[in-house]
């Protein structure tokens, strides 16, 4: 007899505008705007029916065996399970390209796959707009403080514009941004791993105070004037925008960085770089840098060996998510 398994794919994103404008404690009064790009970095699960019993099993860091789903201490697999039905005879295991708490929307491409994959396990099926509005949905439910960009941008792939209403309700656009742009892009940048994981919770909270939604509306800003480089052609101004960025998202806590973080930022701007971020709420995980031309580049490069910070060969994801039934 045949036992046939599913395989579900999403790519994790980088955020290049407009974040934390995602969050409802801000989009619902004044609208929101993200401008991201899903990268060949990816959350992969694999879903099988077990054979020796009815359990549920769960395989990440830890391993879980339970005869409900809702005894699964796995927070995001066991709120999948629940919204989709399913309480038991399933075996789920997980494998990321990059530990949680790292800024590319870890939780939110976990969510999607989980959701796109449980799909299909039931003998149907989702679109993965719909995989997005659930994921958030599904976060909702579990008390974060996430926003829609994570699912959104994961689950559509490719450069996506994220226009979303005071209601909730997203209007995904996708782009007109020409090949030669987006390869300068990924040829201009560095990116770099930090090793640095860190809790988003604590840094998303705070961005509830009031005192933060000015920020925000300079990050808005600043991000729809970055789309509107790419729509152009303009990476040199994308890259002073960054920097411009950095000094706003610094504001909004002290957090958001750290004397060592500053350090690589003024070393690598120093260097040549026009500008950097980390990405994510901030505090660790992944820079990004921009270099204007190939020495600028190397220069930079060059400079940050120093850190020990693993460089990372990130190209774009055009597809999203995706599973499949697969026979052998």
């Amino acid at each position: 007899m045949e036992r046939p398994i599913i395989l579900s794919r999403t790519p994790f994103r980088i955020p290049l505008g407009g974040g934390s404008t995602d969050m409802p404690s801000y989009y619902e009064k004044y609208g929101g705007f993200i401008f991201a790009v899903s990268i060949d970095m990816y959350m992969d699960i694999l879903i099988k029916k077990p054979i020796s019993d009815d359990y549920v099993h769960m395989h990440y860091t830890q391993y879980e065996s339970e005869t409900s789903a809702e005894n699964i201490r796995h927070t995001i697999g066991r709120e999948a399970l629940r919204m989709l039905g399913v309480n038991n005879k399933v075996s789920i295991s997980f494998k990321a390209d990059t530990p949680a708490g790292t800024g590319l929307g870890s939780s939110g491409a976990c969510s999607v796959s989980l959701l796109k994959g449980l799909s299909l396990y039931k003998g149907g099926g989702i679109s993965n707009v719909a995989a997005a509005e659930q994921s958030f949905v599904l976060t909702q439910n579990l008390g974060l403080p996430d926003g829609k960009q994570d699912p959104y941008a994961c689950a559509i792939g490719g450069f996506s514009v994220l226009e979303i209403d005071k209601d909730g309700r997203v209007n995904v656009i996708k782009p007109d941004i020409t090949n030669e742009t987006a390869d300068s892009f990924f040829e201009n940048c560095l990116f770099f791993y930090t090793g640095i994981h860190r809790n988003s919770k604590s840094l998303l909270d705070i961005q509830d105070e009031e005192r933060i939604l000015n920020l925000k509306h300079k990050t808005k800003e600043i991000g729809q004037q970055i789309y509107q480089c790419f729509l152009r052609g303009d990476l040199d101004k994308f890259g002073a925008l960054l920097d411009k960025h950095w000094q706003v998202k610094k504001e909004m806590s002290s957090m958001m960085s750290n004397e060592w973080l500053n350090e690589v930022y003024e070393v690598a701007k120093h260097a040549g770089a026009l500008g950097g971020k980390i990405m994510g709420a901030g505090g660790g995980g992944y820079f990004m840098f921009y270099c204007p031309t190939k020495v600028a580049k190397e220069s930079v490069r060059h400079a940050l060996q120093r850190f020990n910070m693993r460089e990372m060969d990130i190209h774009i994801d055009e597809q999203g998510a995706r599973a499949q039934v697969v026979h052998f």
